[in-house]
């Protein structure tokens, strides 16, 4: 579990009764206390949150209580009886928040997931209900870097090398490939950082939130690019993997970072990539694969000019062997309850197909046995993009085999779905519209609450391999 943010009186009351929180901003991935007091013994409240993501889009969630014989509530340790949650669960208002009703069209045009495209704080605002009267409300700061976190921006320039960015803000990366975070100086032991490169999924673009919230742990990181921003491919098609070398040789460069000591972070394609990546790159020393794969996989689009399927990576100007994914055959089985039935596409059917190509599948293994370093795996046993779990156990058989020296951890969670990310974030979205899917929505498996269990497990020992490793 993460740290807990202990909570003082703050912000509006009503006679007694008052909300407790605390008076500075708590980071995102902490744990926060809440309580409720000057309430009549007994008495049943709702206690309302709303927060706003980086598309202005509104997200809320509640809860109902009663009050203990003091006339408190404490969310830490008391039930909630209806709401968005049932249950004692101390962050249960922050990770049950649902798109409000008024975003229903934003809901429609994009994607339906809580949107953090930066590293900048924002609010939840609580409000207590009693009668459907709002009684006393509070604000909660949540932070996403370390105060005093230096920030430094990569530029790609003509001839393919990186170039630091002078003056990077923490806003938008206003065309930038990379933004590096380092720690604050007086959070710092050693005069030399650990650096773990971040890196996105299918749906390119950075994890700079990510990114942020994982420097404030202690590490140097870097949020990647490596498609989906320009000049980088529009889309995730002919990789160059030199671009990850190229990225580790401007990451040595910097005087904050120890060279010997780098990891990488990446999600689902983003750690098939990371895989590849410290299979080449023995300065990779360790890696953390979210819903990995066993095998390079191709792009799933189609070459007009020779019909033959589009590579996803390249290595010295050529495909990286891939295992070729059978999209037409998928898409036509697909199409009636996409279509008709409105479902959204459980990409992990094609994924098994794919799978079942064995000569294909053997040939386009990651060389995982190459790997300089100590591996951790996490897999949802209920992922419906990729058969995540399958694939990384294919990876640790493989491993056996080869006699790998270093170690090996799977955390695998069997409710959970495909899209697991650090802790106390909205998981209700079960599906998204996809750029690339023609408006039709993916779907990714799993339920809101096993899906924040294990956000918060798998960070907390994310973090603590890290840490070793590291």
């Amino acid at each position: 579990m993460m740290s807990r943010a202990e909570p003082q009186s703050h912000l509006v009351s009503e006679g007694n009764i008052r909300f407790d929180v605390p008076p500075e901003g708590v980071f995102v991935d902490e744990d926060v206390r809440i309580r409720l007091s000057g309430l009549a013994p007994h008495q049943k409240v709702r206690i309302h949150a709303t927060t706003e993501d980086d598309e202005n889009r509104r997200w809320s969630s509640e809860a109902q209580f009663r009050a203990d014989a003091n006339g408190q509530v404490d969310l830490g340790a008391q039930e909630s009886t209806g709401g968005t949650y049932k249950g004692v669960v101390p962050m249960g208002l922050f990770w049950s928040m649902h798109l409000a009703r008024d975003s229903e069209g934003a809901r429609a045009r994009a994607r339906a997931m809580f949107a953090k495209k930066d590293s900048m704080p924002h609010s939840v605002m609580l409000e207590a209900e009693i009668d459907r009267s709002a009684i006393v409300s509070a604000r909660i700061e949540r932070l996403f870097r370390a105060r005093g976190t230096v920030l430094r921006d990569l530029s790609l320039n003509a001839e393919n090398r990186f170039e630091t960015v002078a003056d990077a803000k923490p806003g938008p990366m206003n065309g930038h490939v990379g933004r590096l975070f380092l720690p604050p100086r007086a959070n710092r032991t050693d005069p030399r950082l650990p650096v773990v490169v971040v890196l996105s999924g299918s749906g390119g673009g950075f994890d700079v939130d990510k990114a942020a919230v994982l420097s404030r742990h202690g590490f140097a990181t870097l949020a990647l690019a490596y498609f989906g921003v320009p000049p980088l491919p529009a889309w995730l098609h002919r990789v160059r993997l030199e671009y990850m070398g190229t990225a580790l040789a401007w990451l040595t460069a910097q005087p904050e970072i120890d060279a010997k000591r780098i990891g990488v972070l990446g999600v689902s394609r983003g750690a098939e990539l990371a895989l590849l990546a410290a299979a080449r790159f023995p300065a990779l020393r360790a890696v953390v694969a979210y819903a990995p794969s066993s095998v390079a996989w191709d792009s799933g689009g189609r070459d007009k000019k020779t019909n033959g399927s589009v590579p996803a990576w390249l290595w010295q100007g050529l495909p990286i062997e891939s295992a070729p994914l059978p999209v037409r055959g998928f898409m036509w089985r697909s199409a009636f309850p996409v279509v008709a039935m409105r479902r959204p596409v459980m990409f992990r059917n094609l994924f098994l197909a794919g799978l079942r190509n064995s000569e294909a599948v053997e040939q386009a293994a990651i060389p995982v046995e190459r790997i300089k370093g100590p591996m951790l795996l996490i897999s949802g046993g209920d992922d419906h993009v990729w058969p995540a779990a399958e694939m990384a156990e294919a990876i640790i058989v493989r491993l056996r085999k080869s006699g790998f020296a270093h170690a090996v951890e799977h955390l695998h969670y069997p409710s959970a779905g495909h899209s697991l990310r650090y802790p106390h974030l909205p998981t209700t979205a079960r599906s998204s519209r996809h750029e690339h899917l023609r408006g039709a929505r993916l779907s990714f498996g799993g339920n809101p609450r096993a899906d924040a269990e294990a956000q918060e497990d798998s960070w907390r020992r994310t973090i603590a391999f890290l840490k070793k490793q590291l």
